[in-house]
């Protein structure tokens, strides 16, 4: 009975889910980095509604050109320019996101279907006045939903490890770390940085190595 009513309810959980949480994005933006691909999607009312109350969370998206069956779950992050677009970073670390890659010769534009959005892990943030966020590597999506669910009412501070620093300069000059709070990052990559990166913010401290 126990096992019964268990596949009961993750069924209903399951076509709840496909029926009402998932939509067609035809106008998917592919923004091709030498790390891994940026995702900028133009989503309903419906799914803004649920990613401001889930702090950003995360989505699983199906890329049909890749491959019509497999969903993958990624971090959401909203575009400070256009807070209708909510935005995906792909790294390329594993032969799906490595074919999503490679398939991309460019930027551009092309459908996919996304799943969600669900909680994310910083979700329980809201019970403090302040915070610190800690990531490392693409691991600070996760924490852009979050600075930008509670920047406006708290005190978010960052520390974050990264050693890409195409993906660095990416997210600094795109403001997506433009709060009040102390962005204090660990750049652990060989290449050099541009030398007026520090400079987009003051509360941003780049600290050459561990």
């Amino acid at each position: 009975p126990i096992l019964g009513s268990c596949i009961v309810i993750y069924t209903l959980d399951a076509c709840y889910v496909y029926i009402f949480m998932c939509e067609k994005i035809g106008t998917t933006a592919f923004s091709v980095l030498s790390s891994g691909v940026r995702i900028s999607m133009p989503v309903s009312e419906r799914f803004q509604k649920c990613a401001r109350n889930a702090q950003g969370g995360y989505a699983y998206i199906l890329i049909p050109w890749i491959n019509d069956k497999q969903w993958h779950p990624f971090s959401l992050f909203e575009d400070p320019a256009d807070p209708s677009t909510q935005q995906m970073f792909l790294m390329k670390s594993g032969d799906w996101t490595s074919s999503v890659h490679k398939a991309l010769c460019r930027d551009t534009t092309r459908p996919c279907w996304i799943k969600g959005p669900f909680p994310s892990p910083y979700s329980h943030a809201s019970g403090y006045d302040n915070m610190i966020l800690v990531a490392s590597g693409i691991g600070i999506t996760p924490a852009l939903g979050a600075i930008n669910a509670f920047k406006d009412s708290r005190r978010v501070n960052l520390i974050w490890a990264v050693r890409d620093p195409e993906m660095l300069e990416f997210f600094l000059k795109h403001l997506y770390l433009d709060h009040d709070g102390w962005n204090l990052i660990y750049y652990t990559g060989k290449q050099p940085l541009c030398a007026d990166l520090e400079s987009t913010n003051t509360n941003i401290r780049i600290i050459r190595g561990r």
